[in-house]
């Protein structure tokens, strides 16, 4: 039963939330008219055919793409002109940006690479904030190191309330990280937030990623690669290197609980009970050594050089 509407629209932003959409469907579709897309439903549409007999709205939704009005979010500008393979944005927004110079302001910036972005529209965009007086506290997708430069800095600091968000994905890109991370040296550790990629090199490789954001005097966040048609099925998940299900989970814990401010991640105990396999994940594996050890109390000694508060906050 639609309890009496003509319409449900319904937005998916994870491929594992489908399968909520679908009972959603299921329910309303013989007394209202069903619209279903989102990021998350991108190449789930064969799946989505074949489970509500429904078709599935691929990519943007230009009936929604410019409504104006008082949102917490906005984006500037689509698409991504990096192309990583395991994020959506090129295959659902393209490689190329496409600028909405009229975009509204709002508090949160969703656009997905604003170094990359023009220069001359980096400047229409902190300028429209200005304008209008919205405070800017989260461009939650942030900047890319590659292109982040010292101008770069300096033109959205002006505007930028909340942290520095961008991202150090694989062993490759620790360079372009270091070098941003050196920018933002005089930072709060708090507001450099760095997403790293866990699950698509070894759990030593990952580990070691974690530990140069800590170094560098960042606070770092983990997120498990996941195929973008993962249903949300453990049982179906195919995990490389060394990973499993267990580690997936913990790991993401043990980083982004800040747990690492107390102890190696070997030494990591999410449980007081079951086996001490289940108690400590990580005991007796890889990173359960005096090396590991030893690079985890050497980069929290970098990391405790940095200021948690910004010179501002100090006066």
């Amino acid at each position: 039963m639609a309890l009496g509407y003509d319409l449900v629209a319904i937005s998916v932003i994870f491929s594992w939330h489908a399968p909520i959409a679908r009972e959603i469907a299921l329910r309303v579709k013989d007394n209202a008219e069903v619209w279903c897309g989102g990021p998350g439903m991108f190449t789930l549409g064969n799946w989505w055919k074949r489970e509500t007999g429904l078709d599935v709205m691929h990519g943007l939704d230009h009936r929604f793409e410019h409504q104006r009005g008082d949102y917490l979010m906005t984006f500037a500008s689509r698409g991504c002109p990096v192309g990583c393979n395991f994020c959506v944005v090129p295959k659902l927004e393209g490689t190329s940006f496409t600028l909405d110079w009229d975009f509204q302001p709002a508090p949160i910036l969703c656009d997905n690479n604003l170094s990359a972005l023009p220069v001359k529209f980096q400047e229409h965009i902190i300028r429209r904030y200005q304008e209008t007086g919205v405070p800017l506290r989260d461009a939650n997708s942030g900047f890319e190191p590659k292109s982040f430069d010292e101008s770069t800095y300096r033109r959205w600091k002006k505007v930028l309330r909340g942290p520095w968000r961008f991202a150090l994905d694989e062993q490759r890109e620790v360079g372009d990280v270091r070098r941003m991370m050196a920018i933002l040296a005089g930072e709060p550790r708090r507001r450099k937030r760095v997403y790293v990629l866990v699950g698509n090199e070894s759990v030593e490789s990952c580990y070691e990623r974690v530990l140069s954001v800590l170094a560098w005097g960042g606070e770092p966040y983990a997120q498990y690669v996941l195929p973008l048609n993962w249903l949300g099925d453990e049982a179906t998940l195919h995990h490389r290197y060394d990973w499993n299900s267990q580690w997936r989970e913990d790991f993401a814990r043990y980083v982004n609980r800040f747990t690492w401010r107390y102890a190696p991640v070997g030494e990591y105990q999410p449980r007081t009970e079951g086996s001490r396999a289940e108690r400590q994940p990580f005991a007796g594996s890889l990173l359960d050594t005096p090396e590991w050890e030893a690079r985890w109390q050497a980069a929290m000694k970098s990391h405790q050089a940095f200021s948690h508060v910004s010179e501002g906050e100090k006066r």
